[in-house]
């Protein structure tokens, strides 16, 4: 019991110096248990990669392109997504809205760390998708220096970053609002 009065306390505090920064420090705090298997940056970037190498086959012969067995779902609020995403991606209100598209996909979802993405696996699980975690989310991503898009998948190099104490590499711009 003591280690939960320790971690509401330091919680409050965080919200009271940094509404923000608390939030998304909290996020991973929330995933203590989590049976949702996580995915790492180069397994994303591989199954990204091998995707697109199958599109571009296909294109090239003349055939249709090839539906990917997963989804990546960006979880973060609109004033996040707006800046950019991780390319392939879609917003967690389309994954919503279209469902049905997405049947027998593993749907991979992200965040800025992967709290929030967790929880919301959590739930996918609990309703019987194939879900993985893509822990340390569009942090991680960009600390492997790996692309950002906008909404309409033009490259950029800006990311919301919810904190300015958050590093990330200076080929990137750093947004919090």
């Amino acid at each position: 019991m003591r280690f939960r009065s320790d971690v509401g306390f330091v919680a409050l505090l965080l919200v009271a110096l940094s509404p923000g920064f608390a939030l998304a420090q909290l996020e991973s705090l929330l995933e203590i248990g989590s049976k949702v298997p996580a995915i790492s940056v180069s397994e994303l970037r591989g199954i990204l990669d091998a995707h697109q190498s199958a599109i571009e086959k296909a294109k090239t012969q003349g055939d249709p392109a090839p539906q990917a067995d997963f989804v990546l779902v960006d979880v973060r609020s609109d004033a996040e997504v707006n800046v950019s995403i991780i390319p392939g991606a879609i917003t967690k209100s389309d994954f919503e809205k279209h469902r049905d598209r997405y049947t027998g996909r593993t749907v991979i979802p992200y965040c800025t760390i992967g709290g929030r993405s967790g929880r919301y696996a959590n739930q996918l699980l609990q309703e019987g998708a194939k879900v993985k975690n893509f822990k340390g989310s569009i942090l991680e991503w960009v600390k492997a220096e790996m692309p950002v898009v906008t909404l309409d998948g033009k490259p950029t190099r800006r990311v919301h970053i919810y904190s300015d104490r958050y590093a990330i590499p200076e080929i990137y711009e750093a947004v919090t609002q």
